[in-house]
């Protein structure tokens, strides 16, 4: 049974006005990060989905041995690239049994995180485990595979929530308080940078 994780990576960052999964994070930037932490869990495949900014992308990300799919139509919200991730891993693996999905701006997300959570999929034998910081539950989140069909019928940019919000009684959660952290706006990357240099004095 094969297990994957899916990043996210297609949007404009309108309110940034620039690639902010591309701005200097840790050794390099938050998406190669994201993408370095989740290349240690070792799945069977790591799809990362581009869109607007793919040629920056590939410019300054290592997407050695990665399964890159180019989103065309990334307009069209979160849910486009979710559903043109997943299909390009069900076509290439029949029998995948989970997809781990990930964003690109939550810049704390890492391994440890990953790790818990297929941990205790595995223990509650539950069909969702999604990430949880403050009264929200969201990304990273991890799905079986009977729910591959609903994430393919998702629209616009709602993302999954729709789907972790029907299905409670089939849902446990990781603690993730650092989740809460995501960068939408250059004051966003402006705490975080504060808060790597002071974590790092």
């Amino acid at each position: 049974m094969k297990n994957a994780v899916l990043i996210l990576a297609a949007g404009a960052a309108s309110r940034m006005q620039q690639a902010k999964m591309l701005l200097p994070f840790a050794s390099g930037n938050i998406l190669s990060h994201i993408v370095a932490e989740a290349r240690a869990i070792a799945p069977d495949s790591i799809c990362l989905v581009t869109g607007h900014y793919h040629d920056e992308i590939l410019s300054k990300v290592n997407t050695a041995g990665l399964d890159l799919v180019r989103n065309g139509n990334w307009k069209n919200g979160m849910a486009s690239s979710i559903k043109a991730g997943l299909e390009a891993l069900m076509k290439k693996h029949p029998d995948l049994a989970s997809v781990l999905i990930a964003v690109s701006d939550q810049p704390y997300v890492s391994h440890e995180i990953f790790e818990n959570m297929i941990r205790l999929q595995q223990e509650t034998k539950k069909g969702i485990v999604a990430a949880k910081y403050g009264s929200v539950t969201g990304t990273p989140v991890l799905f079986d595979q009977k729910y591959f069909n609903s994430l393919l019928q998702l629209q616009g940019d709602k993302g999954a929530k729709a789907i972790l919000q029907q299905n409670p009684e089939d849902m446990v959660t990781v603690d993730f308080p650092q989740g809460a952290i995501d960068i939408d706006t250059p004051e966003d990357y402006e705490r975080l940078c504060l808060q790597t240099k002071e974590r790092n004095a």
